[in-house]
């Protein structure tokens, strides 16, 4: 059984930006240079592991069953963003476009991450050994030391006398079950309250506005590569009700519908509901006074995630710094608890 289990996993395992980007690339090429899609994934899993080149292959099998391509990739375990470009590729019929911008895409993400990992790999493993060290001197030499003392009768520094005491008042089981309760009640509230999340983290000023911005990038790359392939605003909405990843912007996308069925623009619809930026419904003013509401929403979708790109990474740069400060204070207990009794007790010796 515990065979199948890791079996079952590896199958599981969700495909990488670096991989999608590949992946993408490739089929972008193939399909632009007039090869069929068939072949042209075909041709694509010999570049890929076993692995990778496996769940390709499943893809091939389900298109000769007359599965669309988007249903294939559903059982590769991709994200939902790159299911709703492959959406968007069917409705013009032009994968090697939706596939070239996937490729951009990802990766354009992939070496984002590896510049961030770059950054707070390290601040991360000092504190991490840093706590290691705490977690050694409040097991192991601090209850030798306040030992030593009381059988000399001495009296501890005020300092390691309270990390004694702060750290006899937590039961040696306290941090474990913390952790265990903790990621339990993270899991249930996503898997049975995921409706109940966002609007409830809408509310929350810093954190509104990262999921605006995400929000809003989504769907002016995606109503704007459609709306460039000719694609009706209304099938758009249609389309977002059906396969966005969240569930609040399909439920946006449902009432954004009926809103244009009553005759409202798009801009009015959008600029009635908080999960998006003002700016993006102002890009949309200016598209549908000039007509060029597609273009608008591409060029707007570039510059969010530029946006996007330079706040997290002014958001790296305060991490490190207070990364490095967490680990200094730590450090710094750790020696004054340490050294402070033994210096106490030479003098006391001498």
């Amino acid at each position: 059984m515990s065979g199948s289990f890791m079996k079952r996993m590896r199958e599981e395992t969700g495909w990488s930006d670096e991989s999608l980007a590949r992946l993408s690339q490739r089929l972008s090429y193939l399909l632009e240079a007039g090869i069929p899609l068939l072949d042209s994934l075909q041709l694509t899993s010999d570049h890929f592991a076993r692995r990778e080149k496996q769940q390709i292959l499943h893809v091939l099998e389900r298109l000769e069953a007359g599965a669309p391509l988007s249903v294939a990739f559903e059982q590769m375990k991709v994200p939902t963003l790159f299911l709703s470009l492959i959406t968007a590729g069917e409705q013009h019929g032009q994968y090697a476009s939706s596939f070239a911008f996937a490729a951009r895409y990802y990766r354009r993400r992939a070496a984002w991450r590896h510049q961030v990992y770059q950054l707070i790999s390290y601040p991360l493993l000092l504190l991490i050994l840093s706590l290691v060290c705490l977690w050694f001197l409040l097991h192991m030499i601090l209850p030798q030391i306040s030992s030593m003392y009381s059988a000399m009768n001495l009296s501890l520094p005020p300092l390691t006398r309270w990390l004694l005491y702060a750290f006899s008042l937590i039961p040696s089981y306290a941090v474990s079950l913390a952790g265990v309760l903790i990621l339990v009640l993270c899991t249930a509230l996503i898997i049975h309250r995921k409706h109940q999340l966002v609007p409830l983290l809408l509310k929350l000023p810093v954190i509104r506005y990262w999921i605006t911005l995400q929000y809003s990038h989504y769907f002016a790359m995606q109503a704007g590569l459609l709306l460039e392939a000719g694609i009706s605003i209304l099938e758009i909405c249609r389309l977002f009700h059906q396969k966005a990843p969240w569930f609040l912007l399909r439920k946006v996308a449902a009432a954004v519908e009926n809103e244009l069925r009553h005759g409202f623009s798009l801009s009015h619809a959008l600029g009635a509901h908080s999960c998006f930026t003002k700016e993006m419904v102002r890009y949309i003013e200016l598209g549908e006074e000039g007509g060029r509401m597609g273009e608008c929403l591409l060029f707007y979708s570039e510059q969010i995630e530029i946006h996007i790109k330079q706040q997290l990474e002014k958001a790296m740069r305060w991490l490190e710094p207070v990364i490095l400060i967490g680990v200094g204070g730590i450090v710094f207990v750790v020696v004054l608890s340490f050294f402070l009794p033994v210096l106490q007790m030479m003098n006391e010796v001498k």
